[in-house]
């Protein structure tokens, strides 16, 4: 339940939804949000947002076996990391109506989009612009300038990414 998290928790509950989240770690209650089993989440929840990292752990965090728990009225939304969700057992799930719908940001082989996916109608389909906020790119903006600053000043960059990094982020 990071940042992200929280946030789009307090904006939930401004609306009078009741918020509940599942974290590995961390607090049992955080803001107007409880922290439940992902098991329990998954059987409960009306809508079901992802935002966490990609770990082995959270690899397909979403797949077959987690779309059949769910409740056939629920609603599912990925615009943290990319292969969370196994896209083909969502689109499955979408087609059998397992689940009411779906809405993605970012995808499990970016740029590309499971072909089933772009044929349903019970699901939102964006082009990863999640960040696509003035203030959002503003931000990554400024922090591109002090990482450079950083660096010129013979520093640690704040966000340093290695060789190695970038080529491990790049799809097979």
């Amino acid at each position: 339940m990071g940042a992200i998290g929280q946030s789009v928790a307090n904006r939930a509950s401004s609306i009078g939804m009741k918020v509940v989240h599942h974290t590995r770690k961390g607090p049992n209650t955080l803001g107007p949000s409880r922290r439940i089993e992902f098991e329990e989440l998954l059987a409960t929840a009306d809508v079901i947002t992802l935002h966490c990292p990609l770990t082995p752990e959270t690899h397909h965090l979403i797949d077959a076996d987690a779309l059949q728990i769910m409740k056939p009225s629920a609603y599912l939304i990925n615009t943290a990391r990319v292969p969370l969700v196994d896209e083909a057992a969502l689109a499955q799930a979408l087609h059998r109506r397992q689940i009411a719908g779906a809405a993605l940001d970012v995808y499990e082989h970016e740029p590309r989009i499971h072909p089933d996916l772009t044929k349903l109608e019970n699901v939102v389909l964006t082009p990863h612009l999640g960040s696509a906020t003035v203030e959002t790119r503003t931000r990554m903006a400024a922090l591109a300038v002090d990482n450079v600053l950083a660096a010129l000043r013979g520093a640690e960059p704040y966000t340093p990414i290695s060789f190695r990094d970038q080529h491990a982020a790049r799809p097979g």
